[in-house]
């Protein structure tokens, strides 16, 4: 019999990666968890009975329904946020717009424009506080920072150089407004937050495209070092 740590590990298991991610299959799950697909089928159930998960049925094909599961507003608020910190940051820079700043603009192009002026005044108050003498340190200086302002980054050091991938940036949360790349309309970068990155670490930042990236996550940027 499979202990209760363990279970509850599993479920954990379960919740961290529909964060990462808009939904996931039970096959998709099963790959990720190396789990049987019956057994992570049980911890759906009981995540779906205490209204942590929700499922909705997979249109075409033929044969059995295939279902996606995601997180409800339950199981997301298990894990911690940063909205209202980000969302005081935003009244702030509307609060700031003059008369000249929204001529013109409207929608979308005001919303970009709030953004910009967000990713900015952040870039302004974090460089300062970045140390290190390599372009690693600052990387990871940079990322406990921005942490707090709910811009996650996991750092990946390797032979390709330093990259940090991302699972979503406010932009995308808020409005939609991220730059997304052709190749794939739900996965792309965030104009703002390489140019906020690019400030903060002193190198050169670029964006990966959609082919680059780990399926799990939504967004990355490659720092030459």
């Amino acid at each position: 019999m499979a202990s209760i740590g363990r279970l509850e590990n599993s479920r954990e298991g379960i919740l961290d990666i529909l964060r990462r991610r808009d939904s996931a299959s039970v096959d998709e799950l099963s790959r990720e968890l190396g789990l049987a697909g019956a057994t992570v089928r049980r911890h759906l159930d009981v995540l779906m009975r205490d209204g942590y998960v929700s499922a909705s049925q997979v249109r075409g094909g033929m044969g059995r329904p295939r279902y996606a599961f995601s997180l409800t507003e339950a199981g997301a608020d298990l894990f911690p946020h940063h909205y209202v910190r980000l969302t005081r940051r935003l009244i702030d820079e509307i609060v700031a717009l003059e008369p000249a700043d929204t001529t013109g603009r409207q929608g979308a192009e005001l919303a970009d424009l709030i953004f910009e002026k967000m990713a900015e005044r952040l870039a302004r108050e974090y460089a300062p506080r970045i140390e290190g003498r390599t372009v690693e340190e600052r990387v990871r200086g940079a990322a406990k920072l921005l942490a707090a302002e709910g811009l996650d980054f996991e750092i990946v050091v390797d032979e390709g150089g330093i990259r940090l991938l991302g699972r979503g940036c406010p932009c995308q949360r808020f409005s939609g407004l991220a730059t997304t790349l052709p190749e794939d309309s739900s996965r792309g970068a965030c104009e703002h937050d390489r140019r906020l990155l690019e400030q903060v670490v002193r190198a050169p930042v670029t964006a990966l495209t959609p082919s680059e990236l780990p399926h799990d996550f939504m967004c990355g940027y490659r720092v030459e070092a």
